[in-house]
């Protein structure tokens, strides 16, 4: 997988212009006039995923400029996990998990650095950073997507109500973790009580509630029954979002959402 994320580095290639997308509302389209602001982008999606914590002194100066970034790209997916590092300040972090700490810590090592931070903002496993200097979360968007967009094949990841299919141009490649990641779309504000954060308030969006790896992908087209909680739509007002990804800390190759 190594010899994967070495040749994604090193093929940054001229960006092909993006093809563009008049949106429109559905109730006003008969009377629709185009302006700049009508035009959007096609791009995959890319997944943007959030480390922070409630123990973290810097999170929340931070994480309100980090939302403001992404919210109004339709082609980005906010994805939060809380870790539970500076839990021993004093504070428990009410949605942290030791399991999103070990997933941080499989993207630091994959890159082969010796220290983790928060926040951490990771787009597509690629390319990450805090997120809170002025345009960094749209730097952090742009390297990812340049690494994405330069491949010299594609894959594609599409659901209907029952199946996920893969469609790839790749014939053979190292096993690769297909993962449905349940979410909260529900956005909620926690009051931090004690420690350094004390009466501070904190927004979170779309917090991860789990992960699921529901088979593996090795090249070329692959067709497979969605699990049936999620053909039901069976947890409840959670969201779900399919990932192909590189393993352990390794590259989202494409993602879409259930």
């Amino acid at each position: 997988m190594s010899g994967l994320v070495a040749t994604l580095k090193k093929i940054f290639q001229r960006k092909k212009p993006i093809p563009l997308a008049c949106s429109m509302s559905l109730e006003n389209d008969e009377g629709h006039v185009h302006t700049g602001a009508c035009f959007v982008d096609i791009q995959p999606l890319t997944t943007v995923e959030l480390f922070q914590s409630q123990g973290c002194q810097s999170c929340p100066p931070a994480i309100p400029a980090i939302h403001e970034s992404i919210k109004n790209d339709p082609n980005l997916l906010l994805l939060t996990y809380n870790v539970t590092y500076f839990d021993h300040m004093g504070w428990t972090d009410t949605f942290g998990k030791r399991q999103w700490d070990q997933r941080q810590r499989a993207y630091v090592q994959k890159w082969g650095r010796n220290n983790i931070f928060t926040p951490q903002v990771i787009a597509d496993g690629i390319a990450d950073g805090t997120g809170a200097g002025q345009n960094e979360v749209n730097n952090i968007v742009s390297a990812a997507r340049g690494v994405r967009s330069s491949m010299p094949w594609r894959i594609i990841v599409d659901t209907n109500d029952t199946e996920l299919r893969i469609d790839s141009d790749l014939p053979h490649a190292d096993p690769h973790d297909i993962l449905l990641i349940m979410y909260d779309p529900k956005p909620e504000t926690v009051k931090i009580k004690k420690a350094v954060n004390k009466g501070k308030k904190i927004e979170h969006r779309n917090v991860v509630t789990g992960i699921s790896k529901i088979g593996e992908w090795v090249g070329g087209n692959l067709t497979m029954p969605l699990p049936d909680a999620a053909m039901r739509g069976g947890h409840g007002n959670l969201e779900i979002v399919a990932v192909v990804q590189a393993g352990n800390g390794g590259p989202i190759l494409a993602s879409q959402k259930l």
